[in-house]
Parts: structure tokens; C-alpha cells; sequence
């Protein structure tokens, strides 16, 4: 298994108190946070307000689910985007091994519908249809909290085993989906730029028509910045304009390129940070 994807990346944790994520507690982004801080910071869970919290600096940082090799962009990628002035400071790509967890009485056999976040769900739905193929599925956010609280048998959640041991529930299954096909990117929303490290990553966030996009991808060539994924979102505006979040090689206080790109109408820097892949 790569190394980048199994190791968090080393934050400086000298300025940060709180550490935001969405919750509830025993979910991804818990594990994702515990990975990344530790008992270092304080964890605060958030089932709404997470970005509020930020914004207004009640917390820190936020741990978010940006995007995922399975399924692409999370819901939580548009929230980042409508944000006044985010900074990136990291990024945490990590390889996902699914459980499903049931009650203490439960089996395998007895499971008559499973539940797990939408994005979960989507990323298991494989294994779902060669395993478990007649079971009902229902999205639900905090999975393993709701099936601990139904204490029925014949309820399932898919999640990590983290959720088994906060909410005392067996594995009923592990390691399902578990590879570099199935990786999800978190940003760490801070404050404070990173210094350069010699491998980075610079985010973009780019409003534009159709018009004017050829425009805007002729600079990047131009000023010889390397593109390394693009991902469209809806402005839910407009048909002939477009979003865009745009990953670039290198930093910004290393490319002077970059800084200019600040000029382009539409066009903003989410962060620089060190590059994880």
C-alpha cells in the first residue's frame, strides 16, 4: 500500500486549539481528524455549523472530505467553495477499509437493511451487490450512532472501526473495499499558509463562462504551470458558466506565476500546501 495514502502529512499544531469536523463521532472524518491531531488539539464534532465555525473562528481548522477516487466530489466540496476566503493547509489522502457493524446479538444472516453515508454507500454499493444483494440501503449520516440507538438486530452500518468501539457493536465484516481504488482526499481549512516544501500543490477556485474558459487554460500553459486534476461544479446560475477546482504542481511563494493568476477575474487561491501524491 503507497505510503502517501496511509500517512498523514506532519501539521504545525503550535497555533491550533480546536479542530472542527463533521460529525458525529466514530465517522471517517473522526478517524481522518484522530489521525491528523491526535490528542494534540481539541476534536469538536459538528452535525451542522462546521463552516460557520470556521468562518467565524470558533474553531481553528476544519477537517473536510473534499473528494474521493470512487465516487469524485463530495457534497462538502460546494460548501467550501461558497466560503468567503478559505485557505487550504493540508491535504490527507487515505485508503478506506469498510466494516459493517451491527448490535452485539446481530448476525450476518439476520441483517435486513444497511445504512451509511450517501458517499458510503455509493462506495460499497459493489461488494453490496455480489454480498448482499436483497438487503434494503438507506443513506444516513452518523450510522453506527444510529444503529447503536435502534439496538435492533437486523440493522447494519457501514463505516470505520473506530464507530465499532465508540458505540459497542460487533464486526460483522472488514477490509470490504479496501485499496487504492478506494481513496478519499480531506483538506485541513486553516489560517496560515504553509511554508513551500519543494513538492506542493496549489488549489484554484475558477468562476467562468464558456466563452472565456479557453482563455484562462491558454495562461496556465502559457506561465508553464502544470494542471493536475480539474473538477467542474454547477454555479446553479447560469448554463453557460461554470466552476471549476483546479490542482496545480508547486507553491505559491515559489511560482511567481501563480500570485499573477490572483488577477484573473473569477479566479481565487484556496491554498498552497505540501503535495501528499
Amino acid at each position: 500500500m503507497n505510503e502517501q495514502f496511509s500517512q498523514p502529512p506532519a501539521i504545525d499544531t503550535s497555533w491550533i486549539k480546536r479542530a472542527g469536523y463533521i460529525g458525529p463521532e466514530g465517522t471517517w472524518t473522526h478517524q481522518s481528524s484522530l489521525d491528523l491531531f491526535g490528542d494534540q488539539v481539541e476534536l469538536v464534532p459538528f452535525s451542522d455549523g462546521l463552516f460557520e465555525a470556521y468562518e467565524n473562528g470558533c474553531v481553528d481548522v476544519a477537517c473536510v472530505p473534499a473528494t474521493t477516487s470512487l465516487v469524485g466530489a463530495t457534497p462538502y466540496l460546494d460548501q467550501v467553495l461558497s466560503l468567503r476566503s478559505p485557505t487550504i493547509i493540508a491535504e490527507y489522502p487515505k485508503v478506506l477499509s469498510y466494516s459493517l457493524m451491527a448490535s452485539k446479538d446481530a448476525s450476518f444472516s439476520m441483517i435486513a437493511k444497511v445504512v451509511g453515508h450517501p458517499v458510503a454507500l455509493q462506495e460499497v454499493a459493489g461488494w453490496l451487490d455480489e454480498n448482499m444483494p436483497n438487503v434494503e440501503r438507506e443513506s444516513c449520516t452518523g450510522a453506527t450512532s444510529f444503529v447503536a440507538k435502534q439496538k435492533s438486530p437486523s440493522i447494519a452500518a457501514f463505516g470505520p472501526v473506530l464507530g465499532a468501539k465508540l458505540y459497542n457493536l460487533q464486526i460483522l465484516r472488514t477490509g470490504i473495499e479496501e485499496g487504492l481504488h478506494n481513496v478519499t482526499r480531506w483538506w485541513v481549512l486553516g489560517h496560515r499558509t504553509p511554508a513551500p516544501t519543494g513538492f506542493d500543490r496549489t488549489t484554484l477556485h475558477l468562476r467562468v463562462s464558456e466563452q472565456n474558459l479557453s482563455c484562462v487554460l491558454n495562461r496556465f500553459s502559457k506561465d508553464d504551470l502544470t494542471v493536475l486534476n480539474l473538477y467542474q461544479r454547477p454555479t446553479c446560475e447560469r448554463l453557460d458558466t461554470h466552476q471549476y477546482v483546479i490542482d496545480v504542481a508547486e507553491h505559491v511563494l515559489t511560482h511567481p506565476a501563480l500570485a499573477a493568476l490572483a488577477e484573473i477575474d473569477g479566479l481565487r487561491i484556496l491554498g498552497s500546501y505540501p503535495r501528499r501524491y
